[in-house]
């Protein structure tokens, strides 16, 4: 194993835990189905479709993967144009021909898609025209797109990681049309997904609550499958912590029980930092774990991952937020109580609104016996140093 620092994504040796979680998004992209991965920011969903990925390939070496962050991509553009560049090389200059062929595309705006250069007008990259014209021009496209990728007759799947920063970023960038350009964008990956075009789509966000923000009808999520990122188990965090801390410190099991006392979400990335941290800076001693917790892992990594929680709450209603500060206070003074029981607490004819809201933006977990909880004790510390 050796992103031992984990900053990166991680596949292959460096990947463990969630093998089976992994066959089973595998299976589901294998059989030209699509799946939705939730899950907070750093849990490891990024990890898990590189690991798809590299299977993918190794297992399945004639499916065409299209793997792509879609992080800093700004417009509908941007995802063709990345798409584009990530078909194999014969494909390029085919998708390119057969764009130019239908003529139902400004050439312009087919240069810029497929990146040919030395054909573009450089100031209209970044005009609002070209925004206009891949807005304008978004069902034509489409539909020569979904003919093209039909008439290939190979399995394809597009990994779509960070989807809703692509659409963040358009709603900064072009407010006017925020929801048309979307629209589009799912429209789009939709048409693909009728023609058995499998899709990973992946984000930090969570795109129902996004989708129901911008006032998007979720049914253009027709035919994907919402899958919920598991926990780490202890058992899977300390076998890899042993790993990761070979050949440095050896961890004992006292050693290990105090690191996921500390750090009970048991999230990989943190676990792959603590051990970073211990092999970097300790010398051996039990209760130098804490020092280095508080040293090293919290200020870099644990507080960090708590600003997103802030952000969220940021976002919410200034009517929103009365309501949430009183159920996610009641949640923290009774863990565990049923929803039935909060609701009775509450006493507001918009509280269950706001608790599905807050589920919905991973504050909370409402488990199958409707059992409300924080959803990590991460958030529970975040919760109480924010009330206190």
């Amino acid at each position: 194993m050796d992103n031992i620092f984990g900053n990166q994504p991680v596949s292959g040796d460096d990947f463990f835990g969630r093998e089976d979680f992994v066959k089973h998004l595998k299976g589901i992209l294998i059989s030209k189905n699509s799946f939705l991965l939730l899950g907070l920011r750093r849990t490891g969903k990024s990890s898990v479709l590189e690991e798809i990925v590299r299977l993918i390939g190794i297992e399945n070496p004639k499916t065409i993967v299209i793997n792509l962050n879609c992080q800093t991509y700004e417009s509908i553009h941007d995802l063709y144009k990345n798409i584009y560049l990530s078909l194999p090389h014969t494909w390029r200059s085919n998708m390119r021909d057969f764009m130019q062929k239908a003529q139902s595309i400004p050439k312009k705006l087919i240069d810029v898609i497929t990146d040919h250069v030395e054909e573009v007008d450089i100031p209209y990259i970044g005009s609002v025209k070209l925004r206009n014209d891949a807005l304008a021009y978004a069902n034509p496209l489409k539909e020569l797109l979904t003919r093209f990728f039909d008439e290939q007759n190979q399995h394809i799947v597009i990994i779509l990681d960070e989807l809703p920063f692509l659409f963040e970023n358009i709603a900064e960038a072009n407010k006017e049309s925020t929801k048309l350009e979307i629209e589009a964008v799912l429209t789009t990956l939709r048409s693909w997904r009728n023609i058995g075009v499998s899709q990973a789509i992946c984000g930090s966000l969570n795109l129902h609550a996004q989708l129901q923000n911008l006032g998007i009808s979720q049914k253009l999520l027709g035919g994907v499958m919402t899958q919920t990122l598991p926990k780490f188990t202890a058992n899977e965090a300390k076998t890899m912590m042993q790993q990761l801390s070979a050949g440095h410190v050896p961890l004992k099991d006292t050693d290990l029980d105090e690191i996921i006392r500390l750090m009970p979400d048991c999230i990989p990335q943190f676990l792959r930092y603590f051990v970073f941290s211990l092999n970097t800076h300790w010398n051996g001693e039990k209760e130098g774990i804490k020092t280095i917790y508080d040293k090293y892992v919290y200020p870099n990594v644990v507080k960090d991952f708590e600003y997103q929680f802030n952000e969220r709450f940021a976002s919410l209603s200034s009517e929103y937020i009365v309501l949430a500060k009183k159920i996610l206070t009641q949640i923290h003074k009774k863990p565990g109580l049923s929803e039935a029981e909060l609701l009775k607490a509450i006493k507001d004819e918009n509280a269950y609104s706001v608790l599905l809201t807050l589920d919905n933006h991973e504050f909370i977990i409402i488990d199958q016996s409707n059992q409300i909880d924080f959803s990590f004790e991460i958030v529970r510390h975040w919760w109480r140093k924010k009330t206190i």
